[in-house]
C-alpha cells in the first residue's frame, strides 16, 4: 500500500511591500530560502517595514501557513547576483528566472515539519503551473548553489545539491 498526504496550506495574509518589478525572462525554477528571521512575527514585520528592500513570491510560517509578498508574475527580490549551477536553468537575472519561496527562519533554527512540508507544496504548485515534470528536481535550487561568488548564503538545501528539498 502506498501511503499518501493530502495538504493543502492556507494563505494567511499579503504584504505589499512593493519590492518586486516586471518579470524580464521566462520562469526556469524556484529558489528556496531562509529569510533569516528568528520568529514569525519578526519576519512579518521585516517585510512590512518601508526600509526593507527584499521580496519573496511567497513566505512560509512555523505552522505551515504561508504569506504571500510579491506576484507570482513578478520579479520578486530574492535572488541577488546569482549565475546558474544547471545548464539547462540558462537565465540572466535569477529573480526574474526564478520563483522565491522563502521558509521564516535561520540557519540557527530548524524548519518545522508543517514549513518543510508546505515549501514542498508550494514548489509542486509552480511546477504544475508551468508544466515541469516533477523528475525536474533540477529546477529547484538554493543560494549555495547559485549565487555568485558560490556559497555566500545558506539556504535550505537536502545531502544532494541538485535537489534541495
Amino acid at each position: 500500500m502506498i501511503a499518501t498526504v493530502s495538504w493543502a496550506p492556507s494563505q494567511v495574509r499579503e504584504i505589499a511591500n512593493g519590492q518586486w518589478g516586471a518579470a524580464r525572462e521566462p520562469r526556469v525554477g524556484v529558489m528556496l530560502h531562509f529569510d533569516a528571521s528568528s520568529s514569525d512575527a519578526g519576519a512579518v514585520a521585516w517585510f512590512s517595514d518601508p526600509a526593507c528592500k527584499v521580496s519573496y513570491q511567497l513566505l512560509v510560517l512555523d505552522d505551515g501557513s504561508f504569506v504571500r509578498i510579491a506576484p507570482d508574475s513578478a520579479r520578486a527580490y530574492h535572488a541577488g547576483v546569482c549565475q546558474p549551477s544547471e545548464p539547462r536553468l540558462g537565465y540572466r537575472d535569477a529573480n526574474s528566472a526564478l520563483y522565491g519561496i522563502a521558509v521564516a527562519t535561520n540557519e540557527r533554527v530548524d524548519v518545522t515539519p508543517l514549513q518543510l512540508l508546505t515549501a514542498a507544496w508550494l514548489t509542486r504548485r509552480y511546477f504544475a503551473l508551468e508544466g515541469w515534470p516533477v523528475t525536474d528536481a533540477w529546477r529547484v535550487v538554493g543560494h549555495r548553489t547559485e549565487a555568485w561568488p558560490r556559497g555566500r548564503k545558506s539556504d535550505p538545501e537536502g545531502a544532494d545539491l541538485k535537489n534541495p528539498i
